[in-house]
């Protein structure tokens, strides 16, 4: 039995965002920003389950949800919440991150914190892959794989669920 995968990797499936990476106890980046671009492919039902006009679904379906996600990260600082180090206080004049010796303070608004240790584009992907499988498999969507590159050739995938 054949399978189809639908394959989505459009201009505006991007976000713009700042982070850094923790390497170990002592080493990690600068804060620094990306031009994430993102693709997402959706495996379908089996034929036999597919509408009868031939095709699975308007592709607006996807694009515009995944859209809307991808803007929820737009502009903004990407923080691992669930890092040890990473210690975090919102007071009157924004929220004040402490990261070992370093310091920042940050409008609210502008910051996202992340339910991860490390804010990479594995982790990226796999966020964005388990909401995305989440919302799409009402749908009938067998599998989703979501790809977040951190320059054009460099990036990461993941696939939920990870056996379909």
């Amino acid at each position: 039995m054949s399978t189809t995968t639908l394959h989505l990797a459009k201009q505006n499936f991007k976000f713009s965002a700042a982070h850094f990476l923790i390497f170990d106890e002592t080493h990690a980046e600068r804060l620094h920003g990306h031009n994430y671009q993102v693709r997402v492919d959706i495996k379908t039902p089996a034929e036999a389950e597919l509408h009868a006009d031939g095709y699975f679904l308007d592709f607006n379906v996807f694009k515009k949800y995944i859209k809307t996600r991808l803007d929820q990260w737009d502009e903004i600082v990407l923080l691992p919440k669930q890092h040890p180090d990473m210690k975090f206080k919102e007071t009157p004049k924004g929220l004040e991150v402490t990261f070992r010796d370093r310091f920042y303070i940050f409008p609210v608004s502008e910051v996202v914190l992340l339910p991860v240790t490390n804010t990479s584009v594995e982790q990226l992907s796999r966020l964005l892959a388990e909401e995305f499988y989440n919302e799409f498999k009402q749908y009938g969507v067998r599998q989703v794989r979501v790809y977040v590159a951190e320059t054009q050739g460099q990036g990461a995938s993941t696939v939920e669920p990870s056996k379909a």
